[in-house]
Protein backbone atom coordinates (compact mmCIF):
# COMPACT_ATOMS: atom_id res chain seq x y z
CA UNK A 1 0.00 0.00 0.00
CA UNK A 2 1.45 3.35 -1.04
CA UNK A 3 1.78 6.02 1.65
CA UNK A 4 -0.62 8.91 1.38
CA UNK A 5 0.44 12.42 0.38
CA UNK A 6 -0.41 13.60 3.89
CA UNK A 7 1.90 10.98 5.41
CA UNK A 8 4.75 11.94 3.06
CA UNK A 9 4.24 15.63 3.83
CA UNK A 10 4.33 15.05 7.59
CA UNK A 11 7.44 12.90 7.25
CA UNK A 12 9.18 15.51 5.14
CA UNK A 13 8.34 18.24 7.65
CA UNK A 14 9.75 16.12 10.46
CA UNK A 15 12.99 15.66 8.52
CA UNK A 16 13.29 19.36 7.73
CA UNK A 17 12.26 20.66 11.14
CA UNK A 18 15.79 20.60 12.61
CA UNK A 19 17.07 22.58 9.61
CA UNK A 20 14.18 25.02 9.91
CA UNK A 21 14.85 25.49 13.60
CA UNK A 22 18.55 26.08 12.89
CA UNK A 23 17.70 28.63 10.21
CA UNK A 24 15.44 30.45 12.65
CA UNK A 25 18.12 30.49 15.35
CA UNK A 26 20.77 31.75 12.95
CA UNK A 27 24.31 30.79 12.05
CA UNK A 28 26.32 29.85 15.17
CA UNK A 29 29.28 32.16 15.58
CA UNK A 30 32.11 32.15 18.10
CA UNK A 31 34.27 35.23 18.68
CA UNK A 32 37.15 33.66 16.78
CA UNK A 33 34.88 32.78 13.86
CA UNK A 34 33.50 36.32 13.81
CA UNK A 35 37.01 37.76 13.70
CA UNK A 36 38.12 35.39 10.93
CA UNK A 37 35.02 36.26 8.92
CA UNK A 38 35.78 39.96 9.34
CA UNK A 39 39.38 39.51 8.18
CA UNK A 40 38.04 38.17 4.89
CA UNK A 41 34.94 40.29 4.38
CA UNK A 42 35.21 43.63 6.15
CA UNK A 43 35.54 46.64 3.80
CA UNK A 44 38.70 47.76 5.60
CA UNK A 45 40.47 44.45 4.95
CA UNK A 46 39.26 44.26 1.35
CA UNK A 47 40.65 47.74 0.74
CA UNK A 48 43.91 46.74 2.41
CA UNK A 49 44.26 43.69 0.17
CA UNK A 50 43.62 45.84 -2.90
CA UNK A 51 46.37 48.19 -1.74
CA UNK A 52 48.78 45.24 -1.56
CA UNK A 53 47.73 44.07 -5.03
CA UNK A 54 48.31 47.59 -6.35
CA UNK A 55 51.75 47.64 -4.72
CA UNK A 56 52.64 44.34 -6.40
CA UNK A 57 51.56 45.82 -9.72
CA UNK A 58 53.87 48.77 -9.08
CA UNK A 59 56.70 46.31 -8.39
CA UNK A 60 56.03 44.54 -11.70
CA UNK A 61 56.05 47.89 -13.50
CA UNK A 62 59.39 48.87 -11.96
CA UNK A 63 60.93 45.46 -12.70
CA UNK A 64 59.80 45.48 -16.33
CA UNK A 65 61.94 48.57 -17.00
CA UNK A 66 65.03 46.35 -16.77
CA UNK A 67 63.71 43.81 -19.25
CA UNK A 68 64.34 44.05 -23.02
CA UNK A 69 62.20 46.70 -24.68
CA UNK A 70 61.14 45.77 -28.22
CA UNK A 71 59.24 48.10 -30.56
CA UNK A 72 57.98 47.72 -34.10
CA UNK A 73 57.81 50.82 -36.27
CA UNK A 74 56.60 51.67 -39.75
CA UNK A 75 56.64 54.93 -41.67
CA UNK A 76 55.02 55.78 -45.01
CA UNK A 77 55.56 59.11 -46.79
CA UNK A 78 54.04 60.32 -50.03
CA UNK A 79 55.72 63.47 -51.34
CA UNK A 80 53.27 65.58 -53.28
CA UNK A 81 56.21 67.82 -54.13
CA UNK A 82 59.73 66.51 -53.81
CA UNK A 83 62.06 68.57 -51.62
CA UNK A 84 64.39 70.93 -53.48
CA UNK A 85 68.07 71.35 -52.62
CA UNK A 86 70.41 74.16 -53.66
CA UNK A 87 73.71 72.96 -55.14
CA UNK A 88 76.62 75.29 -56.15
CA UNK A 89 76.20 75.87 -59.89
CA UNK A 90 79.95 75.62 -60.49
CA UNK A 91 79.67 71.85 -59.90
CA UNK A 92 77.84 71.74 -63.19
CA UNK A 93 79.94 74.33 -65.05
CA UNK A 94 77.98 77.34 -63.88
CA UNK A 95 79.18 80.63 -62.52
CA UNK A 96 80.77 80.65 -59.02
CA UNK A 97 78.43 81.97 -56.36
CA UNK A 98 75.34 80.81 -58.15
CA UNK A 99 73.19 77.83 -57.12
CA UNK A 100 71.32 75.23 -59.08
CA UNK A 101 67.96 73.88 -57.86
CA UNK A 102 67.78 70.10 -57.82
CA UNK A 103 65.13 67.66 -56.58
CA UNK A 104 66.26 64.36 -55.11
CA UNK A 105 64.24 61.28 -54.18
CA UNK A 106 61.05 59.60 -55.27
CA UNK A 107 57.48 60.37 -54.23
CA UNK A 108 56.71 57.02 -52.53
CA UNK A 109 58.73 56.04 -49.42
CA UNK A 110 58.09 53.27 -46.91
CA UNK A 111 60.23 52.19 -43.94
CA UNK A 112 59.55 49.32 -41.49
CA UNK A 113 61.71 47.94 -38.73
CA UNK A 114 62.20 46.76 -35.18
CA UNK A 115 64.22 48.38 -32.40
CA UNK A 116 65.54 46.71 -29.24
CA UNK A 117 67.02 48.21 -26.09
CA UNK A 118 68.32 46.53 -22.95
CA UNK A 119 69.22 48.47 -19.84
CA UNK A 120 72.65 47.36 -18.63
CA UNK A 121 73.19 49.66 -15.67
CA UNK A 122 71.11 52.27 -13.90
CA UNK A 123 71.46 53.10 -10.22
CA UNK A 124 67.94 54.53 -9.86
CA UNK A 125 66.53 51.39 -11.50
CA UNK A 126 68.37 49.02 -9.14
CA UNK A 127 67.30 50.86 -6.01
CA UNK A 128 63.87 51.56 -7.45
CA UNK A 129 63.13 47.84 -7.74
CA UNK A 130 64.36 47.24 -4.20
CA UNK A 131 62.20 50.12 -2.96
CA UNK A 132 59.15 48.70 -4.73
CA UNK A 133 59.67 45.37 -2.91
CA UNK A 134 59.97 47.14 0.44
CA UNK A 135 56.87 49.17 -0.41
CA UNK A 136 54.89 45.94 -0.80
CA UNK A 137 56.23 44.83 2.60
CA UNK A 138 55.10 48.17 4.03
CA UNK A 139 51.59 47.65 2.68
CA UNK A 140 51.54 44.15 4.18
CA UNK A 141 52.55 45.56 7.57
CA UNK A 142 49.86 48.22 7.29
CA UNK A 143 47.39 45.44 6.52
CA UNK A 144 48.40 43.75 9.80
CA UNK A 145 47.72 47.01 11.65
CA UNK A 146 44.31 47.15 10.00
CA UNK A 147 43.67 43.51 10.92
CA UNK A 148 44.40 44.23 14.59
CA UNK A 149 41.90 47.11 14.52
CA UNK A 150 39.31 44.88 12.84
CA UNK A 151 39.76 42.16 15.49
CA UNK A 152 39.42 44.73 18.25
CA UNK A 153 36.26 46.29 16.78
CA UNK A 154 34.67 42.87 16.24
CA UNK A 155 35.55 41.79 19.79
CA UNK A 156 34.01 44.92 21.32
CA UNK A 157 30.90 44.54 19.16
CA UNK A 158 30.65 40.87 20.19
CA UNK A 159 30.86 41.92 23.85
CA UNK A 160 28.04 44.44 23.33
CA UNK A 161 25.72 41.67 22.18
CA UNK A 162 26.64 39.48 25.16
CA UNK A 163 26.12 42.39 27.55
CA UNK A 164 22.67 43.00 26.05
CA UNK A 165 21.83 39.32 26.47
CA UNK A 166 22.95 39.47 30.10
CA UNK A 167 20.72 42.50 30.73
CA UNK A 168 17.79 40.57 29.22
CA UNK A 169 18.60 37.52 31.36
CA UNK A 170 18.65 39.55 34.57
CA UNK A 171 15.46 41.37 33.58
CA UNK A 172 13.68 38.07 32.85
CA UNK A 173 14.78 36.69 36.21
CA UNK A 174 13.57 39.79 38.03
CA UNK A 175 10.30 39.82 36.08
CA UNK A 176 9.66 36.22 37.05
CA UNK A 177 10.14 37.06 40.73
CA UNK A 178 8.17 40.29 40.37
CA UNK A 179 5.21 38.56 38.69
CA UNK A 180 5.09 35.95 41.43
CA UNK A 181 5.28 38.59 44.15
CA UNK A 182 2.69 40.79 42.44
CA UNK A 183 0.25 37.89 42.19
CA UNK A 184 0.76 37.04 45.88
CA UNK A 185 0.28 40.65 46.97
CA UNK A 186 -2.82 40.98 44.79
CA UNK A 187 -4.32 37.92 46.51
CA UNK A 188 -3.35 39.31 49.92
CA UNK A 189 -5.06 42.58 48.97
CA UNK A 190 -8.22 40.74 48.06
CA UNK A 191 -8.06 39.01 51.44
CA UNK A 192 -7.63 42.37 53.15
CA UNK A 193 -4.14 41.74 54.50
CA UNK A 194 -2.43 44.54 52.52
CA UNK A 195 -3.54 47.85 51.09
CA UNK A 196 -4.11 48.46 47.38
CA UNK A 197 -1.27 50.97 47.38
CA UNK A 198 1.11 48.04 47.87
CA UNK A 199 -0.25 46.47 44.70
CA UNK A 200 0.14 49.79 42.89
CA UNK A 201 3.77 50.17 43.96
CA UNK A 202 4.63 46.68 42.73
CA UNK A 203 2.71 47.26 39.49
CA UNK A 204 4.75 50.39 38.81
CA UNK A 205 7.99 48.53 39.56
CA UNK A 206 6.93 45.69 37.29
CA UNK A 207 6.08 48.11 34.46
CA UNK A 208 9.45 49.86 34.82
CA UNK A 209 11.26 46.53 34.75
CA UNK A 210 9.34 45.40 31.66
CA UNK A 211 10.27 48.63 29.89
CA UNK A 212 13.93 48.07 30.76
CA UNK A 213 13.67 44.57 29.36
CA UNK A 214 12.14 45.79 26.09
CA UNK A 215 14.84 48.45 25.77
CA UNK A 216 17.49 45.77 26.26
CA UNK A 217 15.90 43.65 23.52
CA UNK A 218 16.06 46.55 21.08
CA UNK A 219 19.61 47.31 22.19
CA UNK A 220 20.55 43.70 21.45
CA UNK A 221 19.16 43.98 17.91
CA UNK A 222 21.19 47.14 17.40
CA UNK A 223 24.31 45.48 18.84
CA UNK A 224 23.87 42.51 16.50
CA UNK A 225 23.68 44.83 13.49
CA UNK A 226 26.80 46.65 14.66
CA UNK A 227 28.61 43.31 14.96
CA UNK A 228 27.54 42.27 11.46
CA UNK A 229 28.62 45.67 10.14
CA UNK A 230 32.07 45.31 11.71
CA UNK A 231 32.33 41.82 10.20
CA UNK A 232 31.32 42.96 6.72
CA UNK A 233 28.23 40.73 6.86
CA UNK A 234 24.90 41.61 5.31
CA UNK A 235 22.62 43.04 8.00
CA UNK A 236 19.79 40.74 6.88
CA UNK A 237 21.78 37.66 7.92
CA UNK A 238 20.79 35.91 11.16
CA UNK A 239 23.54 34.91 13.60
CA UNK A 240 23.70 33.29 17.01
CA UNK A 241 26.64 33.86 19.35
CA UNK A 242 28.09 30.70 20.87
CA UNK A 243 30.67 32.19 23.26
CA UNK A 244 29.25 33.28 26.59
CA UNK A 245 30.23 35.96 29.07
CA UNK A 246 31.81 33.37 31.34
CA UNK A 247 34.45 32.59 28.73
CA UNK A 248 34.87 36.21 27.68
CA UNK A 249 35.36 37.46 31.24
CA UNK A 250 38.12 34.99 32.12
CA UNK A 251 41.05 36.76 33.75
CA UNK A 252 44.18 37.06 31.60
CA UNK A 253 47.71 36.49 32.77
CA UNK A 254 49.02 39.58 31.00
CA UNK A 255 50.90 41.29 33.76
CA UNK A 256 53.68 38.81 34.30
CA UNK A 257 56.61 37.59 32.23
CA UNK A 258 58.05 39.11 29.08
CA UNK A 259 55.92 41.61 27.24
CA UNK A 260 55.53 40.99 23.52
CA UNK A 261 54.29 44.43 22.53
CA UNK A 262 57.38 44.81 20.31
CA UNK A 263 55.56 42.43 17.98
CA UNK A 264 52.89 45.04 17.35
CA UNK A 265 52.53 45.56 13.59
CA UNK A 266 53.06 49.31 13.94
CA UNK A 267 56.75 48.62 14.50
CA UNK A 268 56.84 46.65 11.26
CA UNK A 269 55.39 49.68 9.48
CA UNK A 270 58.10 51.92 10.97
CA UNK A 271 60.89 49.50 10.02
CA UNK A 272 59.64 49.22 6.44
CA UNK A 273 59.33 53.01 6.24
CA UNK A 274 62.94 53.41 7.41
CA UNK A 275 64.21 50.92 4.82
CA UNK A 276 62.18 52.68 2.15
CA UNK A 277 63.76 56.01 3.07
CA UNK A 278 67.24 54.46 3.07
CA UNK A 279 66.69 53.14 -0.45
CA UNK A 280 65.31 56.51 -1.48
CA UNK A 281 68.56 58.13 -0.36
CA UNK A 282 70.63 55.60 -2.30
CA UNK A 283 68.46 55.95 -5.40
CA UNK A 284 68.83 59.73 -5.43
CA UNK A 285 72.59 59.51 -4.89
CA UNK A 286 72.91 56.96 -7.69
CA UNK A 287 71.31 59.49 -10.05
CA UNK A 288 74.80 61.06 -10.27
CA UNK A 289 76.11 57.85 -11.89
CA UNK A 290 76.04 57.16 -15.66
CA UNK A 291 73.47 54.81 -17.14
CA UNK A 292 74.29 52.33 -19.89
CA UNK A 293 72.00 50.56 -22.34
CA UNK A 294 72.46 48.18 -25.27
CA UNK A 295 70.56 49.26 -28.36
CA UNK A 296 69.90 47.69 -31.75
CA UNK A 297 67.64 48.20 -34.73
CA UNK A 298 66.84 46.55 -38.05
CA UNK A 299 65.00 48.37 -40.84
CA UNK A 300 63.97 47.80 -44.43
CA UNK A 301 63.19 50.73 -46.71
CA UNK A 302 61.62 50.98 -50.14
CA UNK A 303 61.49 53.96 -52.49
CA UNK A 304 59.16 53.97 -55.48
CA UNK A 305 57.89 56.30 -58.15
CA UNK A 306 54.45 54.81 -57.61
CA UNK A 307 52.68 52.90 -54.84
CA UNK A 308 53.78 49.33 -55.61
CA UNK A 309 55.34 48.21 -52.32
CA UNK A 310 53.75 44.79 -52.68
CA UNK A 311 55.65 44.15 -55.89
CA UNK A 312 58.21 41.52 -54.84
CA UNK A 313 60.38 42.17 -57.89
CA UNK A 314 61.29 45.62 -56.60
CA UNK A 315 64.20 45.95 -54.16
CA UNK A 316 64.09 46.71 -50.41
CA UNK A 317 67.13 48.19 -48.69
CA UNK A 318 68.24 46.92 -45.27
CA UNK A 319 69.79 48.79 -42.35
CA UNK A 320 71.03 46.91 -39.27
CA UNK A 321 72.88 48.35 -36.28
CA UNK A 322 73.87 47.56 -32.70
CA UNK A 323 75.42 49.92 -30.21
CA UNK A 324 75.76 51.20 -26.68
CA UNK A 325 74.00 54.24 -25.30
CA UNK A 326 75.74 56.00 -22.41
CA UNK A 327 74.08 58.83 -20.51
CA UNK A 328 76.31 60.81 -18.15
CA UNK A 329 74.50 63.34 -15.93
CA UNK A 330 76.44 66.60 -15.74
CA UNK A 331 74.23 69.26 -14.21
CA UNK A 332 70.56 69.21 -13.22
CA UNK A 333 70.16 72.63 -11.67
CA UNK A 334 70.74 71.23 -8.13
CA UNK A 335 67.69 68.99 -8.56
CA UNK A 336 69.51 65.80 -7.58
CA UNK A 337 71.12 67.45 -4.56
CA UNK A 338 67.75 68.65 -3.30
CA UNK A 339 66.26 65.17 -3.81
CA UNK A 340 69.05 63.60 -1.71
CA UNK A 341 68.50 66.13 1.07
CA UNK A 342 64.74 65.51 1.02
CA UNK A 343 65.28 61.74 1.24
CA UNK A 344 67.67 62.21 4.17
CA UNK A 345 65.08 64.31 5.98
CA UNK A 346 62.49 61.57 5.43
CA UNK A 347 64.82 59.00 6.96
CA UNK A 348 65.46 61.16 10.03
CA UNK A 349 61.72 61.67 10.43
CA UNK A 350 61.17 57.90 10.41
CA UNK A 351 63.79 57.51 13.15
CA UNK A 352 61.97 60.07 15.29
CA UNK A 353 58.67 58.30 14.59
CA UNK A 354 60.18 55.00 15.75
CA UNK A 355 61.31 56.47 19.08
CA UNK A 356 57.97 58.21 19.53
CA UNK A 357 56.08 54.97 18.85
CA UNK A 358 58.22 53.07 21.34
CA UNK A 359 57.50 55.60 24.09
CA UNK A 360 53.84 55.74 23.10
CA UNK A 361 53.46 51.96 23.32
CA UNK A 362 55.19 51.85 26.70
CA UNK A 363 52.80 54.51 27.98
CA UNK A 364 49.82 52.78 26.37
CA UNK A 365 50.66 49.42 27.93
CA UNK A 366 51.08 50.98 31.37
CA UNK A 367 47.78 52.85 30.99
CA UNK A 368 45.77 49.82 29.89
CA UNK A 369 47.33 47.58 32.52
CA UNK A 370 46.17 50.06 35.16
CA UNK A 371 42.70 50.28 33.62
CA UNK A 372 42.52 46.49 33.41
CA UNK A 373 43.44 46.00 37.07
CA UNK A 374 41.02 48.71 38.17
CA UNK A 375 38.24 47.20 36.06
CA UNK A 376 38.97 43.74 37.44
CA UNK A 377 38.81 44.98 41.04
CA UNK A 378 35.59 46.88 40.32
CA UNK A 379 34.00 43.85 38.65
CA UNK A 380 34.90 41.63 41.60
CA UNK A 381 33.39 44.20 43.96
CA UNK A 382 30.19 44.54 41.92
CA UNK A 383 29.78 40.76 41.77
CA UNK A 384 29.91 40.73 45.58
CA UNK A 385 27.48 43.65 45.74
CA UNK A 386 24.94 41.96 43.48
CA UNK A 387 25.10 38.80 45.60
CA UNK A 388 24.53 40.89 48.73
CA UNK A 389 21.70 42.86 47.07
CA UNK A 390 19.97 39.61 46.08
CA UNK A 391 20.29 38.38 49.66
CA UNK A 392 18.79 41.62 51.01
CA UNK A 393 15.93 41.48 48.51
CA UNK A 394 15.11 37.85 49.31
CA UNK A 395 15.10 38.52 53.08
CA UNK A 396 12.95 41.65 52.63
CA UNK A 397 10.54 39.70 50.41
CA UNK A 398 10.17 36.95 53.03
CA UNK A 399 9.56 39.54 55.77
CA UNK A 400 6.95 41.25 53.62
CA UNK A 401 5.14 38.00 52.90
CA UNK A 402 5.10 37.22 56.64
CA UNK A 403 3.78 40.68 57.45
CA UNK A 404 6.97 41.80 59.16
CA UNK A 405 7.98 44.37 56.52
CA UNK A 406 6.39 47.14 54.51
CA UNK A 407 6.00 47.54 50.76
CA UNK A 408 8.32 50.53 50.95
CA UNK A 409 11.07 48.31 52.32
CA UNK A 410 10.43 45.83 49.51
CA UNK A 411 10.52 48.58 46.87
CA UNK A 412 13.72 49.95 48.35
CA UNK A 413 15.34 46.48 48.32
CA UNK A 414 14.22 46.01 44.73
CA UNK A 415 15.73 49.37 43.76
CA UNK A 416 18.97 48.42 45.49
CA UNK A 417 19.06 45.16 43.53
CA UNK A 418 18.44 46.90 40.20
CA UNK A 419 21.17 49.44 40.94
CA UNK A 420 23.55 46.63 41.85
CA UNK A 421 22.74 44.83 38.60
CA UNK A 422 23.23 48.03 36.60
CA UNK A 423 26.58 48.65 38.28
CA UNK A 424 27.54 45.03 37.59
CA UNK A 425 26.68 45.36 33.90
CA UNK A 426 28.70 48.57 33.62
CA UNK A 427 31.63 47.01 35.47
CA UNK A 428 31.49 43.95 33.23
CA UNK A 429 31.51 46.06 30.08
CA UNK A 430 34.41 48.19 31.37
CA UNK A 431 36.34 45.04 32.23
CA UNK A 432 35.82 43.47 28.81
CA UNK A 433 36.77 46.73 27.08
CA UNK A 434 39.89 47.11 29.21
CA UNK A 435 40.82 43.51 28.48
CA UNK A 436 40.52 44.05 24.73
CA UNK A 437 42.48 47.31 24.85
CA UNK A 438 45.27 45.65 26.83
CA UNK A 439 45.41 42.71 24.41
CA UNK A 440 45.81 45.12 21.49
CA UNK A 441 48.43 47.19 23.34
CA UNK A 442 50.49 44.05 23.97
CA UNK A 443 50.20 42.87 20.38
CA UNK A 444 47.89 39.92 21.09
CA UNK A 445 45.31 40.91 18.46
Amino acid sequence: MLPSIKTLTVGLLLLLSPLWTLAQEGTPLSLEQAQEYALKNSPAMKTSQLDIADGQTTLQTRTSIGLPQVNLNANYNHFITLPTSLIPAEFFGGEPGEFAELQFGVPENFTAGVSVSQLLFSGPYIYGVQAAKVYVELLEQQSKVEAADVRKNVELAYFNVLISEEVIRLADKNLEIMDKTLNEVAEMNKAGFVESIDVDRLTISRSTLATMRNNAERQKALALNLLKFQMGMDLSETIRLTDGLEKMSENMVLLQGDMNYMNRPEFGVIQSTKRLNELNIKANKSAYLPSLALIGSYEQAAQRNEFNFFDTSQPWFETFLVGLQLNVPIFSGMQRSAAVQSAQIGYEQSQIAEQTLLQSVNLEVAQYQTEYLNALDNLTNQESNITLAEKIYNITLIKYREGLGSSLELTDAESTLLNAETNYINALYNFLSAKTNLKKALGYL
